[in-house]
């Protein structure tokens, strides 16, 4: 069953309305909206077996790819709470993040091994470490997709006040300083982002990712992303050169199809 105020039922939902329409593109890579639908119900399952239970924070240390975007929804479904870090940051500085947090689960790119194992080392309550495309002494992110790829399609209740993402700042005058933010208030923001912002935007529209997943302006595209496509950058300046972008409503193929 899947939660009424649960923000994961975004990602269901659209699963559900448009299961083969392109969802994500990375280089030459893409995936429909069923496919992360099914990821990201996988990793909610595998972080209830490890004993992630709602409320708890999961930290995430990555650049913008797949598993960082499912991320999201798989912790938001299990009920944890969503940790997005600087990728920039030190490893010094990803360890104060996971304490302060109190995290009990860091899922991170590879290339920052260093910032697990020094998250780890500080932090004995840190107590499962995951690796998007592993690394020692983490389980992997894709093997634990396949272990639960049979995963149901539900959300762990919540309500209103219940915190989704606790958003830290960069730490450039001091350390850094974590914001709650909650599945209600969330909602709040992505029903008045489409409504205020974008209130023609359609599932033939596609969303050029520029910022970090990590970074509000990032997340925030995640947020309404059951409402458009991601594209690749090449993919639209390969053919439209100069002030492209100015008219991509009109100029545009449909999104994420060969050029």
């Amino acid at each position: 069953m899947i939660s009424a105020m649960n923000l994961g039922r975004l990602l269901s939902d659209t699963a559900r309305l448009y299961p083969d329409r392109i969802g994500l593109v990375q280089g030459d890579s893409e995936w429909t909206w069923a496919e992360l639908n099914r990821n990201a119900n996988a990793f909610r399952d595998a972080l209830q077996e490890m004993g992630i239970n709602k409320g708890d924070r999961v930290v995430v240390q990555s650049r913008n790819n797949r598993a960082m975007f499912e991320s999201l929804w798989g912790i938001f479904k299990a009920g944890a709470v969503w940790v997005p870090s600087n990728f920039r940051q030190t490893p010094p500085e990803i360890a104060y993040v996971v304490e302060n947090s109190g995290a009990r689960a860091f899922l991170f790119e590879a290339v920052f091994a260093d910032h697990a194992a020094l998250a780890k080392e500080k932090n004995p309550d840190l107590e499962y470490l995951i690796a998007i495309g592993g690394a020692e002494g983490a389980a992997d992110y894709d093997q634990l997709l396949q272990k639960h790829a049979d995963a149901d399609d539900s959300a762990v209740d919540v309500d209103y006040h219940d915190p989704c993402w606790l958003f830290y700042t960069s730490g450039t005058t001091g350390r850094p300083k974590g914001a709650v933010l909650t599945h209600g208030q969330m909602a709040f923001v992505t029903n008045n982002f489409m409504a205020d912002l974008m209130p023609d935007l359609t599932v033939e529209d596609a969303s050029l990712v520029v910022a970090p997943l990590s970074h509000g302006a990032g997340s925030h595209r995640s947020y309404a992303a059951p409402k458009r496509f991601c594209c690749p950058a090449k993919a639209w300046i390969r053919k439209w050169s100069g002030n492209w972008w100015k008219n991509t409503r009109s100029a545009m193929p449909s999104p994420c199809q060969p050029l």
